[in-house]
């Protein structure tokens, strides 16, 4: 089980969100870089990167921001999302080097784009948002759903050569409350060949164990590290 730590950029602040809603923002740091030294010194090697700023706009408004996080940190392995929905951000991702580029309302509402982005750069530098809300599939920052079951979204992007999704319970994330098992071994059951990375009210490295005996390999973490570090420092560092 590899844990994948959060680091949720607005206005240039880390912070975390209550089941997606911007009007609970809590924050985490003042600095990026000081919260990405932390979580260096914690032993995490895989960051999950949002610019939530920019999944509300609806494009990539923290550059800088992003930027001296990937040139600080040229080690770490580093997924970027939040706002991806131009063939220009999606380069700008590419160009500055993060290592896999998140995407989720692009594969909704352009999936042509996407699938010329896929030929262009190969489907192994996309991991998609499976993120869902009510049983269905969400996107534009999570404010939007449409009529997908995660299965069928997962199912048709597999078709494509995507490999590598990530599912968020939306209902759950940034709860405390425990993750969703049933649901992430339902999901893994239905696309045997994907690989799920799970996020969603972990609350502590006890329930990675019940992740990984339904099948899940990977899951980010976010306010559970930050809120308890003792619990995850050098518990993994890969």
């Amino acid at each position: 089980m590899q844990v994948i730590a959060a680091i949720d950029l607005w206005e240039g602040q880390v912070v975390r969100l209550r089941r997606g809603e911007f009007s609970a923002i809590e924050k985490v740091a003042d600095s990026p870089l000081h919260a990405a030294q932390q979580l260096k010194e914690w032993g995490m090697r895989w960051w999950h990167i949002v610019d939530l700023s920019g999944a509300k706009a609806g494009g990539l408004i923290q550059r800088d921001f992003l930027s001296e996080l990937r040139r600080a940190f040229p080690e770490v392995k580093m997924n970027l999302g939040g706002g991806l929905r131009s063939i220009d951000d999606i380069d700008w991702g590419i160009k500055a080097g993060f290592d896999f580029l998140v995407i989720g309302s692009l594969a909704i509402e352009a999936p042509g784009i996407l699938e010329e982005l896929i030929q262009t750069y190969g489907a192994e530098r996309f991991i998609l948002a499976a993120d869902v809300r009510g049983g269905y599939v969400a996107y534009r920052g999570w404010q939007a759903v449409t009529p997908l079951s995660v299965e069928d979204f997962i199912q048709q992007w597999q078709q494509k050569g995507v490999t590598t999704f990530l599912c968020t319970h939306i209902d759950r994330d940034g709860m405390l409350g425990g993750p969703d098992i049933s649901f992430y071994q339902s999901i893994q059951n239905t696309a045997r060949s994907a690989r799920i990375i799970a996020s969603g009210g972990i609350r502590h490295p006890e329930d990675l164990d019940a992740l990984a005996k339904v099948g899940i390999s990977a899951a980010v973490v976010g306010k559970a590290l930050y809120a308890n570090p003792t619990a995850w420092r050098g518990y993994f560092s890969s």
